[in-house]
């Protein structure tokens, strides 16, 4: 069953307040911790931080009847041994995914569905990329970047072959993102420093102004960012004191946060897409399922328990390929 987006963004559902928050002065030291659980440490970490996790995206049919998907065969698999995680689909053929490479260093990677051979798009070996998209406009490629030497994440656009790489907005550090239609808005998983009293909050940030405004929105995000198909919004979750995540619908304009439904218990990772009917259908995974919302419920789409440990999702522009992180 599809949420069409004049449901989602209904009166009658309850918007969570925002207060205006200072952006930190340049200078601020990085001393939060990484949101990105999975993420590689940097080579001069503690020799007991673990290594990055074994982690490989696979890839599935899926085929739809009107709103509701079903889960089809594996069609290909991406990531050589160690850490590939965080697949994006591109409009034409390709999966965008983060790498790590043998210093536990990442970078950004083009796997090409019609031939299945990988490209890399990033080389910097003494930093780190990941979490890459494609933005709506102004450049070829966004992501995370992480300086030598500590966590301070921002969000950077790039042009074609990572040509002119420019941070979008001073706000670090953070973890996740997704930008407005219009670039105007970024949403972003900020790193507080929960060990003293300062959670990850959700962050908006209207980079229109000088200096950028940014308004924090809540508390203890997901990592899960997808924008909406208009692009006036964006999918994430918040997770209760219990560690329980629920969907939400931000709205960037009216900085307005609309919580949706409950994700499956144990689970904050679900990827969202625009139907041809103008719905937007969500899947998840739980209990070795690939799981849709139809409205009313978690109701299973196809068996993935050959899958252990699964986590990210994605699905391509045309709604016929599903990927999804799992351990090696």
């Amino acid at each position: 069953m599809r949420i069409t987006l004049s449901l989602l963004l209904a009166a009658g559902l309850a918007a969570c307040s925002a207060t205006e928050t200072e952006t930190p002065e340049e200078e601020t030291p990085v001393e939060a911790a990484a949101a990105e659980t999975e993420a590689p440490a940097e080579e001069e970490a503690a020799e007991d931080v673990p290594a990055p996790p074994s982690q490989d995206i696979y890839l599935y049919a899926l085929s739809w009847d009107g709103d509701t998907p079903a889960l089809g065969d594996q069609i290909g698999r991406i990531g050589d041994e160690g850490y590939d995680n965080q697949p994006f689909f591109t409009i034409d053929g390709g999966v965008l995914y983060t790498s790590a490479g043998e210093n536990g260093n990442t970078d950004i990677w083009r796997y090409d569905l019609a031939s299945g051979e990988s490209a890399q798009l990033t080389d910097t070996p003494d930093a780190s990329e990941y979490s890459p998209k494609v933005p709506p406009s102004e450049g070829a490629l966004s992501y995370l970047y992480q300086p030598p030497g500590g966590y301070a994440g921002n969000a950077y656009l790039a042009d074609d072959g990572n040509a002119n790489p420019r941070a979008a907005h001073a706000l670090a550090p953070v973890g996740y993102y997704e930008f407005s239609a219009d670039l105007r808005y970024v949403a972003t998983f900020y790193l507080g420093e929960p060990d003293s009293g300062n959670p990850f909050t959700l962050q908006l940030i209207d980079r229109s102004t000088a200096p950028e405004t940014v308004t924090q929105i809540a508390e203890n995000p997901g990592r899960t960012f997808w924008r909406d198909p208009r692009g006036t919004g964006v999918y994430h979750s918040l997770a209760d004191a219990d560690g329980n995540h629920t969907v939400h619908y931000l709205d960037f304009r009216a900085a307005e946060d609309t919580p949706l439904f409950a994700m499956p218990e144990g689970v904050e990772d679900f990827v969202s897409a625009g139907l041809p009917t103008d719905g937007v259908a969500f899947l998840s995974t739980s209990n070795g399922q690939l799981v849709y919302w139809n409205g009313d419920a978690w109701t299973e789409a196809g068996d993935i328990s050959a899958l252990a440990g699964a986590t990210r999702l994605a699905i391509s522009p045309d709604l016929s390929v599903i990927a999804i992180v799992a351990e090696e």
